[in-house]
């Protein structure tokens, strides 16, 4: 499996969610490593590689933060209660919810993960964090294509040891951001991937 691994400029990280730009989400604090992982498909053949990298990270538990439509809450409550899964609300109103679930073991995680490809398909948020719970929901002023829109927004903590994982558009990639040393630089980053990842240093032309 060939991925392409790049560097993004940290001037990306900000406090406003960026619709249809870098970030859909709002971020606080300080992030030291953004990088993304490139040529992977998360819901598709590679779902395994998702799998194995955690497993890797020793990533456990791990917390997704997605939003969930309210048609399909009560099938995401019903997959939890399937899975022996927990299920949170950060936010709730008539059309859309935001959720937090616990991840504490790799069966729970291939239970869940596949689920998870039908809210992504309808361009729905999904992130999820290393190690502990790092998602908020709160009111928040867009840039981009929603300049100027107050809305409720999920909103990611960058700690000290915060591992913060987007599937970013297109679902083509996923974006990490990081504040752990094995992230600071490219080799380290290699040593934490699958043995059938074969990676490549990217970079992207004329960052913006």
């Amino acid at each position: 499996m060939d991925v392409g691994i790049a560097y993004f400029p940290k001037h990306y990280i900000s406090d406003k969610p960026d619709a249809g730009g870098h970030f859909p989400f709002a971020i606080e604090g300080t992030v030291n490593y953004i990088f993304d992982i490139d040529n992977v498909y998360p819901f598709e053949c590679d779902g395994n590689f998702v799998l194995a990298w955690m497993k890797s990270i020793k990533a456990y538990p791990v917390f997704f933060c997605f939003e969930v439509p309210s048609s399909s809450k009560q099938e995401y409550e019903k997959n939890c209660a399937k899975t022996s899964v927990p299920c949170h609300y950060l936010f709730e109103s008539r059309q859309l919810a935001v959720a937090v679930t616990e991840i504490q073991t790799e069966k729970q995680f291939q239970d869940i993960f596949p689920w998870l490809s039908a809210i992504w398909s309808i361009n729905e948020t999904i992130l999820w964090s290393a190690n502990k719970n790092v998602f908020s929901v709160e009111q928040r002023e867009w840039t981009g294509s929603w300049e100027g829109k107050v809305t409720n927004t999920v909103v990611v903590e960058a700690g000290q040891d915060t591992s913060v994982f987007w599937i970013g558009y297109g679902g083509t990639s996923i974006v990490v951001l990081s504040n752990k040393p094995q992230f600071s630089t490219y080799e380290y980053i290699c040593g934490t991937l699958p043995g059938f990842v074969h990676p490549a240093l990217w970079t992207y032309d004329n960052p913006v």
